[in-house]
């Protein structure tokens, strides 16, 4: 049933659980609605059955809000859900929700930050995403991101791989006004782009490569992180403090734990400590925080095995 959800809140359906929610997996009011409306609108019958037929609709038919769920990932742009992927998927939960078209306009300053796992504008990162579109089906980005306009495309692809991405390093305001990627006139290309099947591969063999990357430099320094969920934990720690405040972590911690399992609580207490003395005990932010250690340190869908 969690896997349905899923595509259901890849239709629009909200108030839907992610893994993170409660609900999830249990055939309740709000999926039963959904379940409902979804048969109705796509002519399979008034009822609230979960069958082969429903599920091969909502696979088949193209998703506005799609999110990187398990069931997505394999059924819909055939992925194994192996390696480094799982990480990427699960990361994405507290980076965008998992929606291939997340976007936030500059509230960090960064200019616009886009997709999974949010490659932000001014750490020059959205311009690794759009190099990647670009490299992957060159016509569709003239089209997409250029209207139609090959100087345009090629126009975004030099300012946001120029000086802090194309914006004031200080304000995230773009430094060119016809370029201002907060725009709808902007925001609507990426949306466009993120509903595209090819780009959201895009996206996930991008973020992929950017984890590997990261596990590869950070995995000398914290060698006491074998398994994959110590990998998950450690990435997704790297995410929110960056890889120099992720082998901080580690070395503050490593000599009182045992094993691993102890190792990661160690890091997770220290990691939530850091976010409340900088943003105060109760603060949403030192909530958020602990949220996300424990989830990497205790979901079932991580292994303790080491990482392939």
């Amino acid at each position: 049933m969690g896997e349905i959800q899923d595509f259901l809140r890849c239709q629009g359906f909200g108030g839907l659980p992610s893994l993170l929610g409660a609900g999830r997996g249990t055939f309740g009011p709000r999926t039963r609605e959904a379940v409902r409306n979804f048969r109705a609108a796509e002519g399979l019958g008034d009822l609230e059955a979960v069958d082969t037929e429903l599920l091969h609709r909502l696979v088949e038919k193209p998703a506005p809000h799609a999110v990187a769920s398990r069931a997505y990932l394999g059924l819909v742009l055939d992925f194994e859900f192996s390696g480094m992927l799982p990480v990427v998927a699960l990361t994405s939960q507290f980076e965008s929700a998992q929606r291939f078209g997340c976007l936030c306009l500059n509230t960090d300053r960064a200019g616009l930050s886009f997709g999974l796992i949010q490659w932000a504008q001014k750490p020059g990162r959205l311009h690794e995403i759009l190099a990647a579109f670009e490299a992957a089906n060159p016509t569709a980005f003239v089209e997409v991101f250029g209207g139609g306009d090959a100087a345009v495309a090629e126009r975004l692809l030099e300012l946001t791989s120029g000086p802090s991405g194309g914006v004031d390093p200080q304000t995230g305001e773009a430094a060119d006004p016809a370029f201002n990627l907060i725009e709808p006139a902007w925001t609507d290309r990426f949306t466009a782009a993120a509903m595209r099947r090819d780009w959201q591969r895009t996206q996930c063999e991008t973020a992929i490569q950017d984890f590997t990357g990261a596990w590869e430099r950070l995995q000398p320094k914290t060698p006491r992180i074998r398994s994959a969920r110590g990998a998950a934990f450690l990435l997704d720690l790297a995410n929110q403090h960056g890889e120099g405040g992720a082998r901080s972590i580690y070395r503050a911690v490593e000599a009182q734990a045992r094993d691993e399992s102890e190792l990661l609580e160690a890091m997770a207490e220290e990691s939530v400590n850091r976010v409340r003395r900088q943003f105060g005990p109760g603060s949403a932010e030192a909530r958020a925080t602990r949220t996300r250690r424990d989830f990497f340190r205790t979901t079932p869908e991580l292994s303790d095995g080491e990482l392939a």
